[in-house]
């Protein structure tokens, strides 16, 4: 099958992917949030409530006669934050957790090791030699362009382990990671800056999920244009939220975190 033969949505969800990570074509389960449903609260013991929200989140999500949990395990804030909060809400139940060590790239498998055991965990480690072997194979399961391909390898061995999985994917979106984005984005901004040079340093922040050259990867019959790219974006970065909260409240604090 060509990238012609795809359907209008198939294609525009292709290019998102390409240029984004993501799609916006996506169907979702959760209803989408627009600037409108956010308030400014003061809350007390914030990080009372957020363990309190991620401990109900997991004991609503499993089973308590789970015999076995899987646990993704790498050596970062977010997936120890999860197990963490997973043996306090399953004291006694066996936890298989499995960290991943890539060939010529940086191990921090002894980190995750040594996290495995102060959770009592049994630890396995998976060791892929060649990253890209089975990616069309993981292509032809999802049905679009796939990035992450470690989650491939990892569904795989957890199937030998458990059908029970939980990873910490998805903190760095909820709790506002990747400060080396916010800091080259304070960099390449100021308060006076459009929409557009707003979104155009957004994208400067991600030059990692696309290459200098885009348009050719999708040839003519695609007919990419990143002028598209900006007006899928400009939603995001002309509203009262983003004028309003992101600027004035949250960005000001990267910038004495990166000082």
């Amino acid at each position: 099958m060509t990238i012609s033969k795809l359907n209008l949505t198939q294609l525009e969800s292709i290019k998102q992917i390409l240029a984004l990570r993501y799609s916006t074509n996506l169907e979702t389960s959760f209803q989408k949030l627009v600037p409108e449903d956010f308030e400014t609260k003061q809350i007390i013991n914030p990080e009372n409530i957020i363990e309190q929200s991620i401990r109900k989140s997991i004991s609503t999500e499993l089973d308590s006669n789970s015999k076995k949990i899987g646990m993704s395990l790498s050596s970062g804030i977010d997936s120890t934050l999860v197990l963490a909060l997973l043996r306090k809400e399953f004291p006694s139940t066996d936890i298989e957790s499995v960290s991943v060590k890539f060939s010529e790239s940086i191990d921090e498998t002894d980190i995750s090791k040594k996290i495995s055991e102060k959770f009592d965990t049994n630890h396995h480690i998976l060791e892929i030699d060649n990253f890209l072997e089975e990616l069309p194979k993981a292509i032809s399961i999802v049905k679009q362009p796939f990035w992450d391909l470690h989650w491939y390898y990892l569904v795989k061995k957890m199937k030998s382990l458990t059908n029970v999985f939980l990873s910490g994917d998805g903190g760095d979106e909820l709790f506002g990671g990747y400060t080396f984005r916010y800091k080259k984005f304070l960099e390449l901004t100021n308060e006076n800056s459009n929409t557009k040079e707003k979104i155009i340093s957004y994208l400067n922040c991600h030059e990692r999920d696309w290459v200098p050259d885009q348009e050719l990867i999708f040839g003519n019959e695609c007919k990419f244009n990143w002028e598209e790219i900006y007006q899928l974006l400009e939603p995001y970065f002309n509203n009262s939220l983003s004028n309003n909260i992101l600027i004035f409240k949250i960005l000001p604090r990267y910038k004495i975190v990166n000082q």
